[in-house]
């Protein structure tokens, strides 16, 4: 004897106001049947003992392999069928009170069965023919310092643009600062005429005297000046914000923290050796850092007090289950009583289900 099933097919719902004609199951099944986004199948012989409601199974659809969730076994189809191929998982991936509750919110909600089904199934369960499975997971630049803090902030002059005044200004730091004819530092800066020495004099950074050029600036004011002269200041901020961090930094982070930070940037400053780059796992915590203090519950009004007193007697003391819903405009306090109703489900070791309105209360 043949044994049938029921399933829901992994398959996209036409969305139309016009009447489409229902999408050809592979002479699966009906046209009523395939607008509830249910088709029929029959059990080969080698799973006919094996296969569940709830199991996952792979089934012809059309020209295509598609995905299933077995909601019944039956005794007999609307139409002529094909076997499904095989299991997709060996155990059901849901079990008989979470098909029955997806028949419910269908039916409540009139929603397609199918759409009501996947709301159960974890994100990635289903794939494509071919599809291979896998956790999608985000990776993210990690940042650390390759070298020691001051070594960073020393190289820092090596980056950057390649100027007269910059050549200048670096050999006259190498001399330690000791005035030097002006001859010898043209020819040690590889320079054809004086211009840029005579610009570094025009900014009171050097002083020519007796065709002598001098340093005027001590030698962390020279640095900085050679910093700027390279373009190189703007690495700056990055270097002080991985030093004065106690771990490598992910990227966004880096970013919140030195606003002129880019990818380019970073790549500089790897390539000279002064950063280290590292692609890691992310895994994202929205409550990272964030503290919610203990509140405690305001005082009911007096109607709120009698609508809870109802609520709680019906639905927890006597052990029943009731609908309620609660009149009263905007303001007036129903939502206190919702949420007395959820601490109360969650104190009982059970759950809830709140549906958020789009004002998002």
């Amino acid at each position: 004897m043949t044994t049938y099933i029921e399933a829901v097919v992994n398959v996209p719902i036409r969305r139309s106001f016009r009447r489409q004609p229902a999408p050809p199951p592979a002479e699966t099944d009906s046209g009523e049947m395939a607008a509830l986004q249910t088709f029929h199948y029959h059990l080969p012989p080698e799973l006919e003992s094996t296969v569940a409601p709830g199991h996952l199974v792979w089934v012809p659809f059309g020209a295509q392999e598609l995905q299933a969730v077995v909601l019944r076994r039956t005794s007999s189809a609307p139409v002529a069928t094909k076997a499904i191929l095989r299991l997709a998982r060996p155990e059901p991936v849901l079990v008989a009170h979470q098909l029955e509750l997806a028949a419910w919110i269908a039916e409540s909600y009139v929603a397609p069965f199918s759409e009501a089904v996947r709301l159960f199934l974890p994100p990635g369960l289903l794939t494509k023919q071919g599809e291979k499975p896998a956790v999608r997971v985000r990776r993210e630049l990690r940042i650390s310092l390759a070298v020691t803090a001051q070594e960073a902030r020393a190289r820092l002059i090596e980056l950057g643009r390649d100027t007269g005044q910059a050549r200048v200004l670096a050999w006259l730091l190498e001399q330690g600062g000791e005035p030097a004819p002006i001859d010898d530092v043209m020819a040690a800066c590889d320079l054809r005429s004086q211009s840029a020495i005579q610009t570094l004099a025009g900014r009171a950074v050097v002083a020519i005297e007796d065709r002598q050029v001098r340093l005027l600036l001590d030698e962390a004011a020279a640095r900085d000046t050679l910093l700027a002269l390279r373009g190189a200041d703007k690495y700056v901020p990055v270097i002080d914000v991985l030093a004065a961090a106690d771990r490598p930094l992910w990227k966004h982070e880096l970013y919140a923290a030195t606003p002129v930070a880019n990818a380019s940037m970073l790549r500089e400053l790897e390539q000279a050796g002064l950063v280290v780059l590292r692609e890691e796992i992310f895994e994202r915590n929205p409550l990272s850092g964030r503290a919610y203090l203990t509140t405690q519950p305001p005082a009911l009004t007096s109607e709120q007090a009698a609508v809870w007193e109802r609520v709680y007697r019906a639905g927890f003391a006597e052990e029943t289950a009731r609908g309620f819903l609660l009149h009263g405009v905007t303001g007036s306090g129903k939502t206190e009583i919702y949420l007395r109703a959820i601490a109360e489900t969650l104190a009982r070791g059970r759950q809830a289900i709140v549906l958020v309105p789009e004002i998002a209360l």
